[in-house]
């Protein structure tokens, strides 16, 4: 899909609403039309106590390592040592592994370190396999709830000691006022952005029959293997983004013939 066939392309956008101003911008930017449709949104853990005490014991240097799969683990962390009067000089010597170029940049602008590890791959897949030498280490894996254990298993037999903590909830975002459903019936839809697979899992759960066999027909993706994962086990054949970021998502549409 050139460049200068996005002009009118309408492309949803299904992350969270606070999150999704920068593919916003850069769909307007090249012509098409973004439909904010957000299936999902957050929320802080119900029980703060575990999170809380993990960072503590972050303080105290009880961990060799800290793992952050998202943004909204990195903003969640922030806020949350905000609140516990955490200054982030606690993260100076802290050794921080991100997944993706877009956790590692939030990361940089909230606490101004550079993660130590970010893999060529943008994937719980390829952090685990670049985690190989963390036998005996102890390292804190902070994330959402419905998160799934594939990181941590990976790690686990790699024989790192591996303490997840809930950083924040992904809950159902409120009801839209689009008929999404009605739209891609009628083909009004050219192309859906997956940004993680709680955000497929929730937006195929407000479709109607016919919606979800219309959902055939359009472009569906997916800003990592994971995400991907979850709509082809809905049945669906997406493409994967060859970055984890906005860029990346974008991109992948423009590389569409």
């Amino acid at each position: 899909m050139a460049a200068e066939t996005l002009a009118g392309r309408r492309v949803v956008i299904t992350r969270a609403a606070d999150r999704a101003a920068g593919l916003v911008q850069r769909l307007r930017a090249l012509g098409a039309e973004p439909i904010v449709f957000s299936t999902i949104a957050h929320a802080p853990p119900d029980d703060l106590a575990p999170f809380d005490d993990a960072l503590q014991r972050l303080v105290a240097g009880g961990y060799d390592w800290l793992v952050l799969t998202s943004v909204t683990a990195v903003y969640a962390l922030a806020e949350r040592m905000r609140a516990l009067d955490i200054g982030t000089a606690v993260l100076m010597h802290q050794e921080v592994a991100t997944v993706g170029p877009a956790t590692a940049a939030s990361y940089t602008a909230q606490f101004g370190w550079i993660p130590e590890l970010l893999p060529e791959r943008f994937d719980a897949y390829a952090l685990a396999d670049a985690m190989d030498d963390v036998s005996g280490k102890r390292l804190l894996l902070a994330n959402a709830d419905i998160a799934r254990d594939t990181l941590e298993r990976r790690l686990a037999e790699h024989g790192a000691l591996v303490e997840r903590v809930i950083a924040y909830r992904t809950v159902p975002a409120p009801a839209s006022e689009i008929d999404i459903n009605s739209m891609l019936v009628d083909g009004q839809i050219d192309a859906i952005f997956f940004s993680s697979g709680s955000t497929v899992r929730f937006f195929l759960a407000r479709l109607s029959d016919a919606a979800l066999a219309a959902l055939h027909a359009v472009v569906l993706i997916c800003i990592g293997p994971s995400t991907a994962e979850t709509l082809r086990e809905g049945g669906y054949t997406p493409i994967v983004a060859r970055e984890a970021s906005e860029a990346g998502l974008v991109e992948a549409l423009l590389a569409r013939p």
